[in-house]
């Protein structure tokens, strides 16, 4: 018992030291200038690299807004282009209906081809048709 309450006294010792070194700490407010000038320190090193992410975020919106200004003045004379091709294709097609319904509109009489008769006639040929002899035998 006397070793548990050697023990339980030391214990309370460090508790109680900690506990005033504790409340030494929180009423010195030395703990909070230091803070205080930590927060400061972090503040300007997030403010510097933000700083440089914006400027490089800033010239890569740049270059990119030249590059669709330079897209946009494109588009309209590529969209000519292809006007003039599409109406150049409708035309052709338009070329191509119509004689398809002009052959269409022909009429489609056929001229019947005269049979000629062929002076030579044909001559039927006919299969021999052999007959088995029946021979009588002799009686002797």
């Amino acid at each position: 018992m006397k070793k548990v309450n050697k023990e339980l006294q030391k214990a309370l010792k460090q508790l109680k030291k900690t506990q005033k070194q504790f409340q030494d700490v929180v009423t010195s407010r030395t703990w909070i200038e230091n803070a205080r000038k930590y927060v400061q320190k972090q503040k300007k090193e997030f403010n510097k690299v933000v700083r440089s992410d914006v400027k490089k975020v800033r010239s890569f919106v740049v270059k990119e807004k030249k590059q669709l200004d330079r897209l946009q003045k494109q588009i309209p004379t590529e969209l000519n282009k292809i006007k003039k091709y599409m109406n150049a294709q409708k035309k052709e097609l338009e070329k191509t209906l119509k004689n398809l319904q002009k052959t269409k509109k022909k009429p489609t009489t056929k001229k019947k081809a005269t049979k000629k008769k062929s002076t030579t006639k044909k001559k039927a040929t006919k299969k021999k048709v052999t007959k088995k002899r029946t021979t009588k035998k002799k009686s002797t």
